[in-house]
């Protein structure tokens, strides 16, 4: 690898007090120093290894390497977690991250997602892993790296067959094919080989679930609409969710834009990871844009978040999207009510099946009261669907339902907490909101009829508050 030198300095992960460089030699090269250390000592002594990473990260920020300073910073974190599995990484990755994107160094960028992808598959949290390596294909695919992309995906198909999902592996499967199809001259032969040889080992786990139609390659836009029902006494803020996501193997650039029924757009901040919009009554010393232009990168997911507070009572907000190929609309309301139950699930949406990919439910979940206390998390399907339930916080799965019949004692089930033995998931609902984010995947093999997914806190199994009610429609 050929070092880059540049004037521009950067923090060390670890900050030294500065030490001598004349263990490296006047004019060293720093990155066949640190390859020196992994292949001596990585192994054997891989404290002293660290040490005399920390020490190049040093010298690396006097210098101005930042191809060094990230060389070695990667090879530092991913010694600390092999020796201690219960490390935090997190912190060292994301500046790892940020450093690889200010200093504009695509290829780092895509390694430090792919070497965590790694990491985490290693402690055992495939799920967090494989984001990690759709992160590392959305990032080469939208530069151009169209083989590593591809490599990428077919890491994500084989950790979705070390773990039995055919589901998730299907949704693999259609973006590998999107590219295959798509980018057929920026492929490499070993990369179409490699793609061949994974093709046939799924196969079989492919098999056991329904065929779908050939996924569309356009921005999607879910839910078409969108209701909220919060507390106008306690103050609660209304928030809808919609996600967009770019099913096509190229970057789309396009403008998001949001149009309130009365009241007026009074913030708009964009990040990686969504768009927060805030709503409010006219103030012209708060109006903030109502439009904004957006990038996706191929299979790429972003949240728009809308959010209105009581006062001036309802509101209903249009959304739309529009790009190069084509457009999208949807819609969102949001109702305050005047005597809530004490906890109940604010959200429900109506979506439309995308063939391929699983449809992402959004629910948050305000108490009332006050106090934090144990709810029971009741999550049903009105036809046969799989549904799985995650922490949206944390990205913790809670529960998993093959059928989506709402017993989780079927084979394949999961309920990783369930403290009063009554079947269902546990969820601590407090005076915050807590949301959760369900995956479902409709079984039937056409999909052709809506599919319900009804979520409900079930104080007993007689009694529900707060029911929200889904609806997915067929192709």
């Amino acid at each position: 690898m050929a070092s880059a030198r540049a004037t521009e300095t950067g923090p060390a992960l670890n900050p030294l007090e500065p030490s001598p460089e004349a263990w490296l030699g006047e004019g060293a090269d720093l990155l066949l120093e640190i390859s020196h250390i992994v292949d001596t000592s990585a192994l054997t002594e891989p404290r002293a290894a660290k040490r005399r990473l920390e020490e190049i990260l040093t010298v690396a920020v006097r210098r101005g390497d930042k191809t060094a300073w990230l060389e070695a910073q990667k090879w530092w974190v991913r010694l600390t977690a092999d020796s201690d599995p219960q490390a935090d990484i997190s912190p060292a990755m994301e500046e790892l991250l940020a450093r690889a994107r200010e200093w504009r160094m695509k290829r780092d960028e895509i390694d430090v997602f792919t070497l965590w992808g790694d990491l985490l598959e290693h402690t055992g949290q495939w799920l967090p892993a494989l984001r990690a390596y759709d992160r590392a294909g959305q990032a080469a695919l939208g530069a151009g790296y169209v083989s590593r992309g591809v490599e990428s995906l077919l890491t994500m198909s084989r950790l979705c067959r070390a773990n039995s999902h055919p589901w998730r592996l299907r949704q693999v499967w259609a973006r590998v094919d999107q590219v295959l199809a798509a980018r057929a001259g920026e492929i490499s032969d070993r990369v179409r080989a490699s793609a061949s040889a994974e093709r046939a080992a799924g196969a079989v786990l492919l098999a056991s679930i329904p065929a779908v139609a050939s996924p569309g390659g356009r921005v999607d836009l879910q839910p078409s609409e969108a209701s909220v029902l919060v507390s106008a006494p306690d103050n609660e803020l209304g928030r809808a969710r919609f996600v967009l996501t770019n099913a096509s193997a190229f970057p789309v650039t396009g403008e998001l834009g949001v149009t309130p029924g009365k009241s007026r757009v009074t913030g708009w901040q964009s990040g990686e990871f969504g768009v927060y919009v805030t709503l409010g009554e006219e103030d012209a010393t708060k109006e903030a844009p109502s439009s904004g232009r957006l990038t996706l990168l191929p299979g790429q997911q972003i949240s728009v978040y809308l959010e209105r507070g009581p006062e001036g009572g309802g509101e209903r907000v249009e959304i739309s999207w529009k790009d190069a190929t084509g457009a999208a609309a949807a819609a969102g309301s949001i109702y305050f009510q005047s005597n809530p139950p004490r906890a109940s699930v604010v959200n429900a949406g109506v979506f439309q099946l995308n063939p391929g990919w699983s449809i992402p439910i959004y629910h948050e979940i305000y108490g009332r009261g006050g106090q934090d206390r144990l709810e029971n998390l009741a999550v049903k399907a009105g036809s046969p669907c799989r549904l799985e339930i995650f922490d949206h916080d944390t990205g913790r799965l809670l529960a998993a339902d093959v059928e989506g019949d709402g017993d989780f004692t079927s084979p394949g089930d999961v309920l990783e907490q369930d403290a009063d033995g009554d079947g269902r998931p546990d969820l601590v609902v407090g005076d915050r909101a807590r949301a959760l984010e369900i995956y479902a995947w409709p079984l039937a093999s056409t999909a052709e009829k809506p599919v319900t997914v009804t979520v409900s806190l079930a104080d007993s199994p007689t009694r529900r508050t707060g029911v929200a009610e889904n609806q997915v429609n067929g192709y």
